[in-house]
C-alpha cells in the first residue's frame, strides 16, 4: 500500500497519462460506436482502411470483389477509376500500416467467434477505435521525455493533459478516433525526439530511424513532408548556425542519401500499388475535378479564426501555443528557427488547399498533427505560469483550465450538432454559444459552402433556406401523411438499437412513470422524437429511407448509380440520396 501511495505521490507524469487513457477509455465505451455497421469505418476511414481486407482477406487489391458483390461493399470502399478503367483507392496506405497489428487481431478474434472474418464486423471496429487509443499513449510518452529535457514534472503533466483534453485531439481520439490525426500527432512526435537524439550524438542508424519515419509520416499525409526542416533547423539559433549545419551535411552528403534511401524505401510499396492500377508510378488521386492546391490564395485568416472553422476559435487553448513560439528565444533559443518555421509553413500550406475547412470535422483537424511539436512552446507559458507569484499565477493556470473544460464543452456541442461540421458561421456560433444542443434558429442562419466555386479558388456561402431546409430535412412532403403510430412503430427499433439512446432508455426505465416496462420506455423516447422534429419529418425519413431500400435491392441501378456517383465526384450514399430526393420531389410534383 505504501509502495501505491509513494507512486501516486511522485509520479506526476504517469498519473497525467494514466488519467488521459481512462478518460478516453471511458469515452470509446460509452458511445460505442464499434457496436453500430457504420460508426467507425466511416468517410474517409473507408479508404485509409481498405488495403487490409483487400490484400489480407480477399486477396484482390484491384477491388474486383467489390464489383462482384456491390451490395456488400459498394459503400463499404470508395475508389476512384483510372486511365486503365482499373479502380484505386484515393488515399495512400499509411494508415493501413498503422491499423494492421490491430487488424490481425481482428481477424484472429472474427474467426474463433461468431464474428465474419469479412474485415469489417465488430472486431475490426473495435480493433480500429482502440487502435488510436495505443498510439496515443505512445505519443504522450515520447512527448513526455522531449518535455524532460526542458521542464519540470509539474509542467509536463499539465501539458500533457492540456494537448490531449483541451484540443481537438480529444475528439479525434475518441468518436473518430481512426482518423489519421491522433495517429500522426504520435508520429511527428516521435520523429521530434528521434531528431533531438540524432543531435546529440549523430549516427547512422539514427538518420536511417528518422528517414523511415518521415516517410511514413509522409505516406499517411504528404503535405507533412515539412517535417523534415524540424529535423535539418533543429537548434538552429543563427545565421552562422545554419551555414555550418548546412557544411555539415555537404561534408556528410551520403547520410542525406541514406535518409532519402529509407524515405523511399517506405514508399515503395505504394509506388508498387499505383503503378499496377494506373500504370503511373505517381498517381494524384485528389486531382479530379479541381482538388488541389491555390497557392497564390491562401485562406489564412479563414483557417486561424473564421467561425466556419477557424483553428483558434474552435481549439482557443493552442492560442497560448502560438504565443510560446515567441518566448523560445529567451527559454530554448535552438528551437525558436524550427518551430516558427513549420508553423508558419504549414499555415500557408494548408490554407492553400482547395478545402481549406477539411471538409467535415470538429475544428482545424490538419493542425492537431503537429500539436507534439507545439506542446514545447506551450509548455512554456505553463512553466512561465506556475512560476509566478500570487494572482498571476491562479490567473493563468485558471485561463488554461476553463479552456481545456471549454473544449470538453464544445465537444459534446459538436457531438449534438450545436457545432456543425461545416456549416458554421458568426450567427450560428453565437446562436448556440454555451448551448448544448441546436435551436430552431441555428438550423436557420447555418450556411452551405459552395464546393464548386471552391474546386476554383473562389470562397463563399450559399445561405438559401430552402436549400439548407431540403439537406436537414431530406426533402418535404409528398404524399398523404403517415399516422404518428405508424412512425412510433418505426422508431422504436431504431432507437432499441443504437447505443446514442441508451443513457435515455436507461433514464426512461429508472422513472417511476414507466418502473422497468422497455416497450413504454421506447414509445415515450420515440413521441418526444416525433415531437421535437414533428411528424412531417418523420413522415420523409420513412418515405426516403424505403426508398433507398428498394434502390439498393436493383443491381442495375446501384451500378448506374455508381457510375454516376465516380463521374460526379462524390460517394454511392451521396449519389444515392440525391436520386431518392430527386425521386420524391418528383413524384410531389406529378
Amino acid at each position: 500500500m505504501n509502495k501505491l501511495t509513494n507512486w501516486f505521490s511522485k509520479n506526476t507524469v504517469k498519473k497525467a497519462i494514466l488519467l488521459v487513457l481512462l478518460i478516453i477509455l471511458a469515452t470509446n465505451f460509452w458511445h460505442a460506436s464499434y457496436n453500430r455497421p457504420d460508426g467507425v469505418i466511416a468517410w474517409d476511414i473507408k479508404s485509409y482502411y481498405a488495403y487490409l481486407p483487400a490484400v489480407f482477406i480477399y486477396n484482390d487489391i484491384e477491388l474486383n470483389f467489390r464489383q462482384e458483390n456491390i451490395e456488400k461493399f459498394g459503400e463499404l470502399i470508395w475508389p476512384v477509376t483510372t486511365p486503365t478503367g482499373k479502380k484505386v483507392i484515393i488515399t495512400t496506405m499509411g494508415m493501413s500500416v498503422l491499423y494492421s497489428p490491430f487488424f490481425a487481431i481482428a481477424h484472429g478474434v472474427a474467426h474463433i467467434t461468431k464474428w465474419e472474418p469479412d474485415g469489417y464486423s465488430r472486431p475490426y471496429r473495435f480493433a480500429l477505435t482502440f487502435s488510436a487509443l495505443f498510439y496515443l499513449w505512445l505519443g504522450m510518452v515520447f512527448l513526455a521525455k522531449i518535455l524532460r529535457r526542458f521542464f519540470k514534472e509539474p509542467v509536463i503533466a499539465f501539458t500533457i493533459l492540456a494537448i490531449t483534453l483541451g484540443t481537438n485531439l480529444y475528439y479525434y481520439s475518441t468518436y473518430e478516433a481512426p482518423m489519421t490525426h491522433a495517429y500522426n500527432f504520435v508520429l511527428i512526435t516521435l520523429f521530434i525526439w528521434l531528431t533531438m537524439r540524432f543531435w546529440d550524438a549523430p549516427s547512422l542508424k539514427r538518420i536511417l530511424g528518422c528517414g523511415a519515419l518521415a516517410g511514413l509520416i509522409t505516406l499517411i499525409r504528404p503535405t507533412n513532408i515539412i517535417v523534415l526542416l524540424i529535423f535539418f533547423l533543429w537548434d538552429i539559433k543563427s545565421w552562422s548556425d545554419f551555414k555550418e549545419r548546412f557544411a555539415y551535411f555537404i561534408h556528410r552528403f551520403h547520410w542525406i542519401l541514406i535518409m532519402a534511401a529509407a524515405f523511399v524505401l517506405v514508399w515503395v510499396p505504394q509506388f508498387a500499388y499505383w503503378y499496377s492500377v494506373s500504370g503511373k508510378i505517381f498517381y494524384f488521386t485528389y486531382g479530379y475535378k479541381g482538388a488541389g492546391f491555390f497557392f497564390n490564395n491562401p485562406q489564412i485568416f479563414n483557417i486561424l479564426l473564421s467561425y466556419k472553422k477557424g483553428w483558434l476559435v474552435y481549439t482557443p487553448l493552442m492560442i497560448f501555443a502560438l504565443a510560446g513560439i515567441f518566448m523560445l528565444p529567451k527559454k530554448i533559443p535552438g528551437l525558436f528557427v524550427p518551430i516558427l518555421t513549420y508553423k508558419l509553413l504549414s499555415i500557408y500550406i494548408l490554407s492553400s488547399w482547395w478545402s481549406w475547412w477539411f471538409g467535415g470535422g470538429f475544428g482545424l483537424r490538419a493542425f492537431i498533427d503537429s500539436y507534439g511539436l507545439l506542446a514545447i512552446p506551450f509548455a512554456c507559458v505553463v512553466d512561465y505560469g506556475f512560476k509566478q507569484k500570487n494572482w498571476k499565477k491562479y490567473a493563468i493556470t485558471s485561463i488554461l483550465v476553463v479552456l481545456i473544460v471549454f473544449n470538453q464543452f464544445q465537444t459534446r456541442q459538436y457531438y449534438h450538432n450545436a457545432i456543425h461540421w461545416w456549416w458554421m458561421n458568426k450567427e450560428a456560433y453565437w446562436e448556440t454559444f454555451l448551448k448544448l444542443k441546436p435551436t430552431q434558429r441555428f438550423w436557420e442562419v447555418v450556411t452551405i459552402p459552395d464546393y464548386e466555386a471552391a474546386r476554383k479558388g473562389i470562397y463563399r456561402e450559399l445561405k438559401t433556406k430552402e436549400a439548407i431546409e431540403k439537406e436537414k430535412q431530406q426533402g418535404s412532403n409528398w404524399r398523404v401523411k403517415l399516422s404518428e403510430e405508424s412512425i412510433v412503430n418505426w422508431l422504436i427499433p431504431k432507437i432499441a438499437s443504437d447505443s446514442i439512446y441508451h443513457e435515455r432508455l436507461n433514464a426512461k426505465l429508472k422513472s417511476a412513470e414507466i418502473d422497468g416496462d422497455t416497450i413504454s420506455a421506447l414509445k415515450q423516447i420515440a413521441i418526444e422524437m416525433i415531437e421535437k422534429h414533428g411528424v412531417n419529418y418523420w413522415d420523409e425519413e420513412i418515405s426516403l429511407t424505403i426508398l433507398i431500400n428498394e434502390m439498393r435491392s436493383k443491381k442495375n441501378l446501384m451500378k448506374s448509380i455508381e457510375e454516376k456517383a465516380i463521374k460526379n465526384n462524390i460517394s454511392i450514399d451521396s449519389q444515392l440520396l440525391k436520386d431518392a430526393r430527386w425521386l420524391l420531389e418528383k413524384e410531389k410534383r406529378e
